[in-house]
């Protein structure tokens, strides 16, 4: 037998060796697509929630399942966002509205998209995380109010709202696709998207153009192929390392700040007053605009101003809710404090010394109607949870809010038979 030379030896070496190691990369990127189908995971799936938009910067993305969804039973199949249109309700929805249904749609940011606690509030008291399933959410809650209401009518309210969400996005998304859909009622509740990304800076749609940036990443990264080990591998830091990740962040996002301190008394708001007016007008022009969108589609409109938290003008405070107003605001760690004073000031005062009123006045003047729901809510008492953090819902919250809503929506319907 003869002797193989030293770079045979190593070319026979070499080969087997990358044989070996690719079976073994292949036996652990099969068994990790195993793994990862047996845990619902479809492999090279868009797992991200919101979506490139050429429209309006981003929108919900289409097929995927409501985040970590909280439902009022188990058992209840996942409610997931329509395959083209970007909402959900608790049926398909045609783009053909059936006969004899009035068809509502609700349009807003996080809040009346069901979105759970913004981690840092759980420093003073834990909520649900997740979102809301739609039974539980505003819509369903609506919808539900409405049939029982008026049983010889037939609803389908239809959940358009999304995390981040303002004012003048709803507008492009109600042109773009809702208009479509033949709608009857159209309801935005909005308020703190619009009061953090664009009162502030009085440019609304430059603020949210400079986002666009994070989702064509999001675009890119989900394009590329990702091996299954890689993905297992995300899976597992997102389980068991991520919390702990999680946990010194949400520190860095939990601001002590009594809000009762000299600085953001309504004395320190006067005297910024006149620039929060005009750095308002730009979204009571967009209100304008979109008003007369549905006008000219000739659909009805309830525009709501959102509860929050930090607004004077408010419900009986529980004690958590009042620790969490007093302890803790929602601001990003790396903000300049005299932004964090002017975000406070605007919170606590604007809503009710400005811009309900002239927000008011524009919407009636328009015959829609307006509602703003924290002087909706100031007969609730102390025992009644509404808030889980700055501006999202409690379960019975989320019910509440939809009655207030829906007591609108009745005003607005034609009467019964029986009463004609």
């Amino acid at each position: 037998m003869a002797t193989l030379s030293k770079f045979e030896q190593f070319s026979k070496n070499f080969t087997l060796s990358l044989v070996s190691i690719s079976l073994v990369l292949l036996l652990l990127e099969g068994a990790s697509f195993l793994i990862l189908r047996a845990q619902g995971i479809v492999p090279n799936q868009y797992n991200f929630a919101q979506i490139i938009s050429g429209y309006h910067v981003f929108r919900n993305t289409p097929g995927i399942a409501l985040w970590n969804e909280v439902k009022e039973n188990p058992s209840d199949p996942p409610t997931t966002i329509d395959w083209e249109a970007g909402f959900y309700s608790d049926n398909p929805i045609s783009v053909e509205k059936p006969e004899g249904v009035i068809r509502i749609f609700i349009m807003g940011g996080s809040a009346m998209y069901g979105i759970g606690q913004f981690p840092p509030f759980a420093e003073v008291h834990p909520y649900h995380l997740g979102v809301l399933s739609y039974a539980l959410g505003p819509a369903g809650q609506l919808e539900r109010y409405l049939q029982k209401q008026r049983p010889d009518l037939k609803f389908e309210v239809i959940n358009a709202a999304a995390t981040d969400r303002l004012l003048h996005q709803s507008m492009i998304y109600y042109l773009e696709t809702i208009s479509r859909y033949s709608p009857d009622i159209v309801i935005n509740v909005d308020g703190y998207n619009d009061l953090y990304f664009g009162m502030m800076s009085g440019r609304p749609y430059a603020q949210v153009e400079s986002r666009i940036g994070n989702y064509i990443n999001l675009w890119n990264n989900a394009g590329a192929y990702q091996p299954n080990v890689m993905r297992l591998f995300m899976l597992g830091y997102q389980r068991f390392i991520h919390p702990m990740v999680d946990e010194q962040l949400k520190q860095q996002f939990f601001f002590k700040e009594d809000l009762n301190q000299e600085k953001y008394g309504f004395a320190a708001y006067k005297e910024v007053e006149e620039s929060f007016i005009q750095s308002t007008q730009r979204f009571l022009q967009i209100l304008d605009h979109y008003m007369a969108v549905l006008k000219a589609d000739d659909v009805d409109f309830i525009f709501g101003l959102q509860p929050q938290l930090y607004r004077q003008i408010n419900k009986e405070w529980s004690e958590i809710e009042n620790r969490m107003r007093t302890t803790v605001f929602g601001v990003g760690p790396n903000m300049a404090p005299e932004l964090i004073e002017r975000l406070i000031l605007m919170s606590k005062f604007f809503f009710d010394e400005y811009l309900s009123d002239a927000s008011r006045a524009r919407v009636m003047q328009n015959q829609f109607d307006f509602v703003d729901i924290n002087q909706e809510i100031q007969s609730l008492k102390s025992d009644f949870e509404l808030y889980i953090d700055y501006c999202h819902f409690t379960v019975p919250g989320s019910k509440k809010v939809a009655e207030i809503l829906g007591q609108r929506v009745l005003k607005r319907l034609p009467a019964p038979r029986s009463e004609n």
